[in-house]
Formats: C-alpha cells, sequence, structure tokens
C-alpha cells in the first residue's frame, strides 16, 4: 500500500456512506438543542467556577494534602499505573454504547461495532506498555516545579527511586486550569507535525504508522493499536507538553484521563451530540467524524484532537455533513 492507504477491509469492497447523524448543519432540533445544553452548563460552570474560586482553592488544597498522606500517589510508578488504569476504565464506555441500542442511531457508519478483547491480552498489552516505564521510573528522578532543590539533591544520592519529590502546596485554581488546557493544545500541535510526517513519508507509514491504520473495523481499541516507535512519540509528546508549562503533579493527574479520553472518542465510531465536536464551535474539534474520515482515506484530519491546521494548512470540507460527498474516494 502507499503511504497514507489503508486497510483494504476497510477502504476496499465497502463503498461507504457516513451517516448523518451530525448535530451541525441539519441536526435534529434535540441535538442542537443538546450542544446548546452543554455549552450553557460549560459556560455556568466557568461563571460560578470564578465567583466560587476560593471555595474551589479549598477543596483543592484539601485533596492534594490528602494525596500526600497516601503512598500510590507518592509512588514514583504512579503515573504509569494511572495511565493503563485510565485506559482500562474509559473503553469501557464504548462497550457499553455497543450493547445498549439506543446508542446504534449514533454510529458514523453500520460496520461500527466493539471488538471485543480477552483479558489475557489486555494484560499482555498492560505489561508491554507499563514494564519500560516502569523500569525508566525506577531510576530516572521526578523532577517537578515547585520541588525544594533539597528534596531533588537526596534523591540524586541514591540509584534507585521509590517515591517521587512532590511539591508541599496545591496549584492555584487559574494555574491548574491553564496549564492543563495548554497542554492538551501543546500535544495536539506538536503530535500534528509527527503524524503528518508519518503519512507523508513512505518509510515512516509502512514501517511506523501502518499499523494503527490496520483494522477491519474502528473501535476503542485501536486507540492502543501502536507501534513501539509511534507509542514513544505518543508518550514523549505529552510529557514534553506538560513539561513545558511546568504543570504540577496534580494538573498531570488530571491530563491523564482527559487525554486519553480524548484519544478513545476519536476511535470509538461514535458521533454522539453533546460531544466536544459539536460543543466547541466553528470546527475547530475534529472528533470521531473526521477521525473515521482520516483512518478511511488518510489524507487530512492528522491532528489528534483539533483541526484548525487542516483548515489552515490543507484543504478540508466544510463541515461533517460535508463529508458524505467525498465518502467513496481516497484522498492522500
Amino acid at each position: 500500500m502507499a503511504n497514507g492507504d489503508l486497510n483494504p477491509a476497510i477502504a476496499g469492497p465497502h463503498k461507504r456512506q457516513l451517516r448523518n447523524y451530525s448535530v451541525s448543519g441539519n441536526g435534529s432540533w434535540g441535538h442542537r438543542m443538546t450542544v446548546h445544553v452543554v455549552r450553557g452548563a460549560i459556560l455556568t460552570s466557568a461563571v460560578l467556577g470564578t465567583i466560587y474560586v476560593k471555595t474551589l482553592q479549598w477543596y483543592m488544597d484539601a485533596l492534594w494534602q490528602w494525596l500526600l498522606t497516601t503512598w500510590v500517589y507518592n509512588s514514583v510508578y504512579f503515573e504509569t499505573w494511572f495511565v493503563t488504569v485510565c485506559y482500562a476504565i474509559l473503553t469501557a464506555f464504548p462497550l457499553a454504547m455497543d450493547h445498549i441500542a439506543w446508542f446504534d442511531c449514533y454510529k458514523i457508519h453500520p460496520s461500527v461495532r466493539y471488538t471485543h478483547t480477552t483479558i489475557l491480552s489486555m494484560l499482555v498489552d498492560a505489561i508491554i506498555y507499563d514494564t519500560p516505564l516502569m523500569l525508566l521510573d525506577t531510576f530516572k528522578i521526578k523532577r517537578y516545579a515547585g520541588v525544594d532543590s533539597g528534596l531533588l539533591e537526596e534523591r540524586e544520592r541514591y540509584w534507585i527511586q521509590t517515591t517521587r519529590a512532590l511539591p508541599r502546596e496545591a496549584p492555584a485554581v487559574g494555574q491548574f486550569v491553564w496549564q492543563l488546557a495548554a497542554s492538551i493544545l501543546a500535544f495536539d500541535a506538536a503530535f500534528f507535525l509527527i503524524h503528518y510526517g508519518f503519512h507523508r513519508n513512505s518509510l515512516l507509514y509502512k514501517y511506523i504508522h501502518r499499523h494503527h491504520h490496520k483494522h477491519d473495523v474502528i473501535y476503542c481499541h485501536v486507540t492502543n493499536q501502536l507501534t513501539i516507535p509511534e507509542r514513544l512519540a505518543l508518550i514523549l509528546s505529552a510529557n514534553e507538553a506538560l513539561k513545558i508549562f511546568s504543570s504540577h503533579p496534580l494538573t498531570r493527574t488530571a491530563f491523564v484521563p482527559v487525554f486519553i479520553w480524548m484519544l478513545i472518542d476519536n476511535h470509538s465510531g461514535y458521533d454522539v451530540p453533546w460531544g466536544a465536536q459539536h460543543v466547541i464551535p466553528f470546527g475547530l474539534y475534529g472528533g470521531p467524524v473526521k477521525h473515521y474520515y482520516h483512518h478511511e482515506h488518510g489524507g487530512r484530519y492528522y491532528q489528534p484532537f483539533f483541526s484548525y491546521f487542516d483548515k489552515l494548512l490543507l484543504k478540508e470540507p466544510n463541515n461533517n455533513n460535508d463529508l458524505k460527498d467525498l465518502w467513496s474516494r481516497k484522498d492522500h
């Protein structure tokens, strides 16, 4: 297959027609109302958060002080374990949707289904993911902003690390929010360049990225269908995005479920009306529909989450409805 080509089982004999469940454009009145309600809830939460910021800060401080007393949060392996646990929990949501007939109308294509994996295969995947990172955790000192230099110097005396040196104070609410948002945006921009390179270079595509596109149907576990170099690129990009903004460990902790859910949602195969792709205005967010198109055609939507680089640099359909007209042709 040429660079950017998809699995023939997907792009081959079947002529895809995107089912129009989009809430943009011709979406139903109920779907449009759902979007307005979600946007209103987010706006209301932001306003209340601003008004009651001192109360939020009190709870955040209390949470942080409690986390500092737990052995698991202090462990050098916490972030590695937390990623694995979050992935296992969050993939249960697409599984539940697959078993509830009411969600069938939101499938991007009728072929979308949850392909079951055995517990053994999931454990093997977890071991393959966790083992090298835990080895790195054992010997590498974790350096977080706000940590007393004396604690870091003490850690340097030992080859083997068992606990993390953590800051004594929680982040400010505003700091927490902007670090989380900025880190997501920074990762999204960085991985756009990496992902685009994978598709534009035939060798990189063949030996690194092609494996991610080899599937009969798209479903949530395709998220984790990565080669080792691609997995490293993903992990390092996310970690560096957090480090650029000197993100507090509590921000890093919140980043994990948000980040993993955004990746899983992209590969879920469902276009629900309350999804971020509809709630975020002006088509700035990609979401499952655009990522599904990317897996079928490979010619655009290289950003993991947003789509403004595609709008600025690449030819893009005006909205989700326009994807229907492009569904039956390849585009590299």
